[in-house]
């Protein structure tokens, strides 16, 4: 019991805590999806934020053509979308007219 004691007061001194999803920002813009290409290694539990900053874009929603999922963007609102334990490969993802395109490449 002493052992374990002395284990979680040496964790807490060294600041030993659980790391959280990758947070990955993807901006909706009046250039589209910034950046339209975002990398996210095997197994990283990751969470891609993306905010529509811009009214003057076709982009208030994202499609993702893979998973069939979509998500609406509504105008500076963060929408997050939880990748964790995604298969690796490559998510294709446009707005809903198919002009704005972006990728997420999980390796």
């Amino acid at each position: 019991m002493r052992r374990l004691f002395a284990l979680l007061v040496l964790a807490s001194l060294v600041g030993c805590t659980p790391a959280g999803p990758k947070e990955i920002q993807v901006a909706v813009t009046d250039m589209g999806f910034e950046p339209k290409e975002v990398t996210i290694a095997k197994g990283q539990a990751a969470v891609v934020v993306m905010t529509r900053k811009s009214d003057n874009t076709c982009a208030t929603e994202a499609v993702f053509a893979e998973t069939g999922k979509k998500y609406e963007l509504p105008l500076n609102t963060p929408v997050r979308i939880d990748l964790t334990g995604v298969s690796p490969g490559t998510l294709h993802y446009a707005c809903g007219m198919d002009m704005e395109k972006g990728t997420i490449v999980i390796q």
